[in-house]
Order: structure tokens, then C-alpha cells, then sequence
């Protein structure tokens, strides 16, 4: 882990620091699994500075940041995480999984029992190593999964 991470609530600021989080990050990791660069590239264009605003205006959104500048985000909307992303340059750090710990204790002190999601090809094997299981095939938007949370009882 990190020991300079601060995660965070997003901020109007972010919306474009955190589109090019995004892009970047489907453009460097995606475009081998996904058939190439054209699909990898449509995918990234695909969520414009609007989408981001909205998803930080009506979900709940966190930044992962490192000297102030931002890193990786999540997306959060009930028990679903719609997105999660992290810059090429800082994966196998421990952002994502610091995003994701994140994201699951948000899930869970909101009172549901299980996070789910859709996994993108390259990071389903991410997302079972920390207790995902896989719901059906793959599918073009992703491979939906389901991690049954420990209450915090437990």
C-alpha cells in the first residue's frame, strides 16, 4: 500500500483530471484484452467530462490522490461500483485495491450485504483475487460479479 494515499471525496475541480484518469488507464490496460486499439479507444471516448460530472454530482465518487494530484478514482451508486480507474503509471501499488476496500466499507455501512459490478476483461482476475465471483460469461459491457460482505460484526 501506499503511504501516501489519501482517498477523498471528488470535487467539481476533478472532472477533467478524472476523465483523463480514465482514458488513460482503458487505453494502456484494456486494448489487448478488448480486440485492440478501436474498441479500447471507443471505450475510452466514451465517457466524456459530462458523464464524469454527473457521476460525481449523483453518485458517490472518491479520488485516490498522492502529492495532490489525482491518481485513481471510484464510482459508487448503492451497492454497485460503476467504475473504478487508475493511472497506468501507478497500478500494482495498491491504489486500486485501497480504492476498492474503500468503495466495499461505503457499500457496506449503507446497509447492503453484497458490492457488485461489472468486470472489465482486464480486471476480472483483480476482482476475484480480493472475493468476487463471477455471475454468468463474459459479456461485451463486462462480466458481472458479486462479493457477499462481512458484516462488520463479523
Amino acid at each position: 500500500m501506499v503511504d501516501s494515499l489519501r482517498i477523498r471525496a471528488a470535487r467539481p475541480d476533478d472532472v477533467e483530471p478524472l476523465a483523463a484518469i480514465r482514458r488513460e488507464a482503458i487505453l494502456a490496460l484494456s486494448s489487448e484484452e478488448i480486440g485492440g486499439g478501436g474498441r479500447a479507444r471507443d471505450w475510452a471516448n466514451s465517457a466524456t467530462p459530462d458523464r464524469v460530472c454527473r457521476a460525481i454530482e449523483e453518485h458517490q465518487v472518491r479520488v485516490a490522490e498522492e502529492a495532490g494530484q489525482p491518481v485513481g478514482w471510484v464510482e459508487v451508486e448503492r451497492n454497485r461500483i460503476e467504475g473504478m480507474y487508475v493511472r497506468p503509471n501507478h497500478v500494482r501499488r495498491g491504489i486500486g485495491s485501497a480504492l476498492l476496500v474503500h468503495a466495499e466499507e461505503r457499500i457496506r455501512s449503507a446497509g447492503h450485504s453484497t458490492a457488485e459490478l461489472d468486470a472489465s476483461w482486464n480486471a476480472e482476475q483483480f476482482y476475484i483475487n480480493r472475493g468476487y465471483e463471477p455471475l454468468s460469461e463474459r459479456l461485451p459491457a463486462g462480466r458481472p460479479m458479486v462479493k457477499h460482505l462481512a458484516s462488520e460484526a463479523s
